[in-house]
């Protein structure tokens, strides 16, 4: 849907990856980029599979600060779009709510 062969995303990371840290009280998060690159022709299980391996590569660097990328790779930059990506995911993974009153039911969207 981009028109392009490089997709980049971005997705937040927990930042608690060093002991001492385990018992601050505070949010720690970092931002980690995910790159794949589509070959034309290449079989979707080939391209989930070497984005998977990318990716899984990629949260070992999940502790270099997001600022510090941005700052070596020095992008053009623009006011009107994120220097490095242009799609952030992230993953909640929370339990099934409903809420319930008096002639009202309310759940979410699965």
């Amino acid at each position: 849907m981009s028109g392009s062969d490089d997709v980049v995303v971005g997705t937040p990371v927990a930042g608690r990856g060093e002991q001492e840290l385990d018992d601050v009280v505070g949010m720690f998060v970092n931002t980690l980029v995910l790159r794949s690159r589509v070959a034309s022709g290449e079989r979707f299980a080939d391209l989930v599979g070497r984005t998977r391996t990318a990716d899984v590569e990629a949260f070992g660097n999940a502790d270099l600060p997001f600022e510090r990328l941005v700052e070596v790779l020095n992008p053009a930059r623009s006011q009107s779009h994120h220097p490095i990506f242009q799609v952030m995911l992230a993953f909640e993974n929370l339990a099934a709510t409903e809420f319930e009153l008096p002639g009202l039911a309310v759940s979410g969207v699965h």
